[in-house]
């Protein structure tokens, strides 16, 4: 009786170091949402587009994270819902989504973060890739993500850069003889609050 109570402390004091550290340096889990716009990579025509028409390449994105913290420096893997669109010129094309980014960052002054890091992307549905997408995509994409942001406590509000690395049709310029192509590119705003953890 008298070693299960002390095993029982040392667990108990065990747990209770590692959540003071884990406190510390200000790991948990949370939840974001926020807003994401896809640009075409030339910012003055798509500033003119924003001024004609605010939101019209305008989508939403939500989802959970995780930060692991090591002093100043972690990694922060995310789940998260995205829906973007945006106008070809032809068709308000739209598409649904899973990501998955995986961040390393840094701290600076205890309340600025920089990060950057590969983002994995899932296509539920769209409406501008090929019936048979496997001839020119896969669902199944690969980009990366980088940007700054500010944490005051548990709440962080960040902005970043997003890009895949490989191009995509659309399947409307098959029908006329085309071969354009583009790269999903978006700026992505975001506001986090972490749920559990200090």
């Amino acid at each position: 009786m008298k070693l299960s109570k002390i095993g029982f402390a040392v667990v108990s004091l065990l747990f209770s170091f590692a959540f003071a550290t884990t406190a510390q340096q200000g790991s948990g889990f949370g939840v974001k949402a926020g807003m994401n716009y896809n640009t075409s990579g030339k910012y003055f025509r798509d500033a003119e587009s924003v001024w004609k028409d605010p939101l019209g390449g305008v989508g939403y994105h939500a989802g959970v994270f995780y930060t692991m913290n090591s002093y100043d420096i972690y990694l922060r893997p995310e789940l998260v819902y995205t829906e973007t669109r945006f106008n070809t010129g032809l068709i308000d094309a739209e598409a649904r989504r899973i990501d998955a980014p995986i961040l390393a960052g840094i701290r600076l002054f205890r309340v600025i973060n920089v990060f950057a890091g590969p983002s994995f992307h899932y296509t539920l549905d769209d409406n501008f890739l090929p019936d048979n997408s496997s001839d020119f995509n896969s669902r199944l994409r690969m980009g990366y993500q980088f940007g700054m942001g500010v944490s005051l406590g548990p709440v962080g509000v960040d902005l970043r850069y997003e890009r895949e690395f490989n191009d995509q049709k659309f399947k409307f310029d098959r029908v006329f003889g085309q071969d354009q192509s583009f790269r999903s590119q978006q700026i992505v705003l975001a506001v986090s609050l972490r749920v559990f953890g200090p």
